[in-house]
């Protein structure tokens, strides 16, 4: 049985990402911060045919970060793969933006934090897939949501980077850059402004989570990718 560590399990995306895996064998600890509720009502659903295992994590602690990764080896014995999916975000103009430092922190140097904790065990197994979760916006940026942007832009530095340092002891490194994505960090948006969206992108429909863990599962088939940005936007951002 392969293992996996999912942050943010409980969003919209991690949450479906947790569930696939499952689905196709992995053991997943799925990590969450303040959605408990979701978490377990997954474990409760998932563990009827796989293994889904809550974990509470900060990812602003790096000590935290350790204790998530030991406990996954110290109960299934190793971690294959690391998905770094949590991330939050605020819409304000940069002179307004309240929760810039915390943004950067948890989006950017929680994945950090993540991959130093994981890589000693994949190391010492000789692979391992790490896909951290960046967007779109990393690559073209965000007008009012210029530290986000600034996080998962650091993001994509960082995967590259990574993928360079330990593609020779056989761990693969990729990202995925999704564009507009129907969740719950995009709810607060006026139903003309999604459909102005809409009409932007040449697919004409808003991505689903389904759409980036399929994309996860291409990199996890490919086993001669790494350092790749996979964007997956509907063609946003032609």
């Amino acid at each position: 049985m392969k293992v996996a560590i999912v942050t943010g399990a409980s969003g919209g995306i991690g949450s479906q990402i947790a569930q696939d895996l499952c689905e196709k064998g992995y053991a997943v600890i799925g990590c969450y911060r303040n959605g408990s509720e979701v978490a377990f009502a997954m474990a409760e659903d998932i563990n009827k045919f796989g293994v889904f295992e809550p974990y509470c994590l900060n990812l602003r602690s790096e000590s935290e970060a350790e204790q998530a990764v030991k406990f996954a080896v110290s109960t299934y014995g190793k971690v294959d793969l690391l998905v770094n999916c949590a991330g939050i975000g605020e819409i304000a103009p940069l002179t307004e933006c309240n929760r810039w430092e915390e943004i950067i922190d948890i989006n950017l140097n929680g994945t950090i934090r993540m991959c130093r904790a994981v890589l000693p065990h994949m190391l010492r197994l000789g692979s391992g897939n790490i896909v951290n979760i960046s967007s779109v916006w990393g690559e073209c940026g965000a007008a009012c949501e210029a530290p986000y942007s600034a996080s998962k832009g650091g993001i994509n530095a960082f995967t590259k980077a990574l993928a360079k340092e330990v593609g020779v002891m056989g761990i693969r490194v990729n990202a995925i850059a999704p564009g507009f994505i129907d969740t719950d960090m995009n709810a607060s948006l006026l139903s003309r402004d999604v459909e102005d969206i809409r009409d932007d992108i040449p697919l004409r429909r808003i991505g689903t989570p389904k759409d980036v863990s399929n994309a996860l599962q291409f990199i996890l088939d490919n086993s001669y990718l790494t350092g790749q940005i996979i964007t997956v936007d509907g063609g946003w951002t032609i």
